[in-house]
């Protein structure tokens, strides 16, 4: 990555204004763009990766859940995010932009400025992902997803509303999958996780045995919920 890469993503489900924002876009150099055609897919995509600022389509925003408006809540309080809407029937559009100083600025021209003023000067940064360390917290484990057998009662650390790490000493390997239910969520329904590094227990070992799993194909409910317990 350069000095210059202005790492934006695009969040539009409809394909004919992806298309649209796209070409304006394309008049700045030194931008690398990532489109999403909704803030899961985004979040599922987004580990590890460094971000410059957000455009988001309004009309794609409104269709949201209320999961991904918390998404988008929090992008808010991280990262440059501006709104943007197509104007029908014109090759215009027009943005909104929670800033004083640029908030007076209009269709082309606040771009402009959201671009050069503001993602321009931030250094790329990742998604805060709210992790809690050194909180336990007690969870159902299935290694199965009929759920049949009795669930394993486990302990779970560093939590964030996308992973976890699941403190076990049942073997398990890397790209396995495994179904968690934190007791504390109301929404009953296990979360399928797949397994992304593995800790065994070996003798005289000073750490937690276990594995780190990121969460797969979340319920709205139960973002909103994890997305909570990280605020109490």
């Amino acid at each position: 990555m350069s000095e210059k890469d202005i790492n934006l993503v695009l969040i539009v489900s409809d394909e004919k204004n992806k298309a649209f924002y796209q070409n304006h876009l394309a008049a700045y150099d030194g931008i690398k763009l990532e489109v999403y055609p909704n803030f899961i897919d985004f979040r599922n995509q987004s580990e590890g990766k460094l971000y410059s600022g957000f455009l988001v389509d309004i009309r794609t925003l409104i269709k949201s859940s209320s999961g991904e408006k918390l998404l988008f809540s929090h992008l808010l309080q991280h990262f440059p995010v501006m709104r943007v809407t197509k104007k029908p029937g014109s090759d215009s559009f027009s943005g909104l932009l929670e800033s004083k100083s640029l908030g007076r600025l209009k269709g082309q021209a606040l771009l402009d400025a959201f671009i050069n003023d503001l993602c321009c000067k931030i250094q790329p940064r990742d998604i805060p992902t709210g992790k809690q360390k050194g909180i336990f917290r007690s969870a159902y484990l299935y290694y199965s997803e009929d759920f049949k057998q009795e669930p394993e009662k486990a302990v779970i650390e560093n939590l964030t509303v996308k992973s976890c790490y699941v403190v076990t000493n049942e073997a398990c390997a890397k790209g396995d999958h495994l179904w968690l239910l934190p007791t504390e969520l109301n929404k009953q329904t296990p979360i399928r996780c797949e397994i992304n590094w593995v800790k065994p227990w070996t003798p005289g070992s000073l750490y937690l045995p276990g594995c780190g799993v990121s969460f797969i194909n979340l319920m709205d409910e139960q973002i909103e919920q994890l997305s909570q317990l990280l605020k109490d």
